[in-house]
C-alpha cells in the first residue's frame, strides 16, 4: 500500500509492504546511529529462543522509515527551559527511522550542489552531509493548529502567525516545533511520530512479557511470588524521574492494593524515599506514583546484557517534592533499576520487583493471570505482529 501527501515542496512518501519500495530496499542495510548507541543485532545463537523474535522485531523497529520530507524547524526551548541564543526557523529534510528524527539542514544539502528528485533524497547527497538526531523515545508532541511566532521565518522577516505546527518536547527541557505546508501533512506526521512511540512501547511490554516466560521460571519461588500478597515490596534503587535527569539512590516501596484491608484503595502506589532510615522515620516520601497505566522492562542496547538488566520504565501519575512542599500529581514516566545483590542475577531483582509494581496497579491481568490474548488491549503481548510481519500497523491505515 502506496501513499502520498502534502505540496510538491513536502516530497513526503509513505513507506509500504511492497517488495519494489525504496524504503524496504533500505532498511536491511541500515546501521541506525541515534546519537547515543548503534544499534546492530546481536549474534542470534546468543539470543534466548523465547527473546529471539522479540529481537528480530526490535531490529525491524530500529530501521524502519516511518515517514520523511521537508519541513521548517525551529529549536524552541533550551535543556534549561529558557529560548536558545540563535532562535530562528531553518527549513530542513528529515526522515523518522525507528524512533530518532534524522535531520538534515536544505541549506547544506543545496550546499554540496545535490537537489532532491521526486524520490526524496539522494543516499550519496544525505552520506556527504551530516545529520543531527532527535530521539523521540520518550518524547511528548502536540498538534498546535496556530501559534504567534517572533523569530524571522525562511519565508517571512518579521513577526507573524503560523499554522500547522507539532510541539515535540524531548530530553530534558528541550523543545522545538515543526512547521508544515499543509494541515494534511502535519497531521500524517504527527501519526507517524505517535505510531514510532506507540509501537516501542508495545515492544518493550512484549519484550517483558517474553522475559518473564523464559527467566521467570528460573525463580525457585516463582509460584509463591505470583500469588496475591498484602506484603510491601522494599528495595534500594536508582531513580531518574524523567529522561536526562540525574540518578538518585532512593529507598523504593511498593504498597499493594488493600493493605491493611483498605478495600477502599483499589490501587497501591509507590513511594520513593530519600534512604531506608528516612522511610523508617516516617519521614515524607521525594516522590510517589499513586497511578500507572504501564509499567515494563526496558530492553537492554545489547541481549547480552539481559541477564544483568534491572532497567524498567514506570508510566502514570507522579508527584515529586519540591523542598518542603508537596509535589502535585503530574503524567509523566519515571526509570527504575533496583540495585543489583551479591550472587543474584539482574534479570531475578528485576522480576522481583516489577511483579509487585503490575499487581499494585492491576496491570496486564495482575494480581490474578497474566492476560495472553495478544487481541486483549490490557495484555503484555497486545497487537504482536506475527511472521513474517514486523508492523504493528501501516501508518496508511493510521
Amino acid at each position: 500500500m502506496n501513499a502520498r501527501a502534502g505540496t510538491p515542496g513536502d516530497r513526503t512518501s509513505v513507506s509500504s509492504n511492497n517488495s519494489g519500495s525504496r524504503h524496504n530496499r533500505n532498511e536491511s542495510q541500515r546501521n541506525v546511529n541515534i546519537g547515543e548507541v548503534v544499534f546492530e543485532p546481536d549474534d542470534p545463537k546468543a539470543i534466548p529462543a523465547e527473546l529471539a523474535s522479540i529481537m528480530s522485531l526490535m531490529s525491524s523497529l530500529q530501521v524502519r522509515c516511518y515517514y520523511e520530507g521537508r519541513f521548517v524547524l525551529l529549536k524552541d526551548l533550551d535543556n534549561d527551559g529558557k529560548p536558545p541564543l540563535n532562535r530562528e526557523w531553518r527549513e530542513v529534510y528529515c526522515q523518522l527511522v525507528g524512533c530518532v528524527l534524522q535531520i538534515w539542514d536544505s541549506w547544506e544539502l543545496e550546499k554540496s550542489s545535490v537537489s532532491p528528485n521526486s524520490d526524496g533524497i539522494p543516499a550519496h547527497a544525505m552520506s556527504a552531509v551530516k545529520p543531527t538526531y532527535i530521539n523521540i523515545a520518550d518524547a511528548s508532541l502536540k498538534i498546535i493548529e496556530n501559534v504567534h511566532s517572533g523569530p524571522k521565518s525562511v519565508t517571512n522577516d518579521s513577526a507573524h502567525s503560523i499554522d500547522n505546527v507539532i510541539a515535540l518536547s524531548t530530553t530534558f527541557r528541550n523543545r522545538y516545533l515543526l512547521k508544515f505546508s499543509s494541515k494534511q501533512t502535519m497531521l500524517i506526521w504527527a501519526a507517524a511520530l505517535r505510531l514510532s512511540m506507540f509501537e516501542l512501547v508495545s515492544l518493550q511490554q512484549a519484550y517483558t512479557g517474553a522475559l518473564l516466560a523464559a527467566r521467570g521460571i528460573k525463580l525457585s519461588d516463582i509460584k509463591q511470588l505470583l500469588q496475591p500478597t498484602k506484603f510491601k515490596h522494599q528495595d534500594s534503587a536508582l531513580v531518574r524521574f524523567g529522561t536526562g535527569m540525574p540518578w538518585t539512590k532512593c529507598w523504593a516501596v511498593v504498597t499493594p492494593a488493600g493493605y491493611k484491608k483498605r478495600k477502599q484503595n483499589k490501587f497501591g502506589h509507590i513511594d520513593f524515599y530519600e534512604s531506608e532510615k528516612a522511610k523508617q522515620k516516617k519521614q515524607a516520601p521525594m516522590a510517589t506514583i499513586s497511578g500507572a497505566r504501564a509499567a515494563y522492562a526496558v530492553f537492554p542496547e545489547s541481549s547480552m546484557l539481559i541477564n544483568q538488566s534491572t532497567l524498567l520504565k514506570i508510566e502514570g501519575t507522579i508527584a515529586v517534592r519540591e523542598g518542603k512542599k508537596n509535589g502535585e500529581p503530574r503524567d509523566g514516566f519515571i526509570f527504575i533499576m533496583p540495585e543489583l545483590h551479591p550472587s543474584v542475577p539482574g534479570f531475578e531483582t528485576l522480576i522481583r520487583f516489577l511483579i509487585p509494581t503490575l499487581d499494585s496497579f492491576n496491570l496486564y491481568g495482575r494480581p490474578s493471570r497474566f492476560i495472553a490474548d495478544k487481541f486483549d488491549m490490557r495484555s503484555l503481548m497486545f497487537g504482536l505482529p506475527d511472521p513474517p510481519s514486523t508492523r504493528y500497523v501501516d501508518l496508511a491505515d493510521v
